[in-house]
């Protein structure tokens, strides 16, 4: 007979197996229905945001997780980022640059009403002339993509930087998104222009991000419709910014309201009509787009009046 602590050990076993045929059967299922299910797009690693020139010269958005305690801290934080030389300059991603001029210092910064204001060192003003519009385009929509902070205020060594060290185009600071960025011109004449800022993707090393283009136009259409439009049409400033949007798409209507957007598509929008499906980089260059233009906060997408999709901006950035 045996003996009972061998027993004990054969039905201990025994479970042990049964365990293991039960896991290997029935394996735990994973969630198909997370809101941004590929992990390498940046719109997925990180809820912090920064511009900095890409590989094309594009001033790009991509995610980085800035850890900082205060409003200030991480103003402050975002500048040591877009600084040649700086300490987190290793964590930047490849394919993508800082380009605060190498030994550029903040002698002061301070938060008012939104106002970020900040006075630099002089080493500000060794930008190159071709970086020069780029830089101030990629302080103020990296500053401005914090809670917190709507507007930027520049100083060098104590004064107001009211123009551009070379070209000498005037600044008009206090500085916010309307300056636009990576601007492309499309105009008949120096009056009533108007900039239309949509977002398109783009791909470095296996990595997507999006790229912000303001077009400048004579275009007296509402912005929602320019938007549609640039974002149906094949990209024609450069190869490397591409849009998923059908370009048999169409805004059929559109209702603004203070807070709140709805757009009216028809059918072509959808990846599979059965589902009402929309794809994700779709509705995010649509929302960024919309974010920047409008400042709005709620987007609903409906398809031949049937809703099928609606977005909080709120936490976009």
């Amino acid at each position: 007979m045996l003996k009972k602590s061998s027993i004990r050990k054969i039905c201990l076993a025994a479970f042990c197996l049964l365990i293991l045929l039960i896991l290997y059967l029935f394996p735990k299922k994973t969630d198909q229905n997370l809101s941004f299910p590929e992990t390498s797009y940046s719109i997925s690693n990180a809820k912090d945001t920064l511009f900095l020139p890409d590989k094309n010269d594009y001033v790009a958005r991509i995610n980085m997780a800035i850890k900082a305690d205060t409003t200030i801290d991480k103003a402050n934080t975002v500048i040591s980022y877009l600084t040649i030389g700086s300490d987190n300059e290793s964590v930047i991603p490849n394919g993508f640059k800082p380009i605060i001029p190498r030994g550029t210092k903040i002698l002061s910064s301070s938060i008012n009403d939104n106002n970020y204001k900040v006075d630099f060192s002089k080493e500000f003003l060794e930008v190159s002339e071709n970086d020069e519009i780029r830089l101030i385009e990629a302080i103020v929509y990296s500053l401005t993509g914090i809670e917190g902070i709507k507007s930027v205020t520049i100083l060098v060594e104590g004064k107001i930087l009211n123009k551009l060290p070379h070209s000498q185009e005037f600044l008009n600071n206090p500085l916010d998104r309307s300056i636009g960025i990576n601007k492309k011109y499309d105009v008949d004449s120096i009056k009533g222009t108007v900039k239309t800022t949509m977002y398109y993707l783009s791909k470095y090393d296996g990595y997507y991000y999006y790229v912000p283009v303001t077009k400048v136009s004579n275009d007296s259409k509402e912005k929602i419709e320019v938007i549609i439009k640039e974002l149906t049409s094949s990209p024609v400033y450069e190869t490397s910014l591409m849009s998923y949007l059908n370009s048999e798409t169409t805004l059929q209507n559109y209702k603004i309201l203070d807070d709140q957007i709805d757009l009216d598509f028809n059918s072509a929008i959808l990846t599979d009509v059965t589902k009402n499906d929309i794809l994700e980089e779709v509705t995010y260059a649509i929302n960024l787009s919309i974010k920047d233009n409008y400042g709005i906060e709620k987007v609903s997408y409906t398809v031949d009046s049937e809703v099928v999709a609606k977005f909080d901006l709120k936490g976009l950035e």
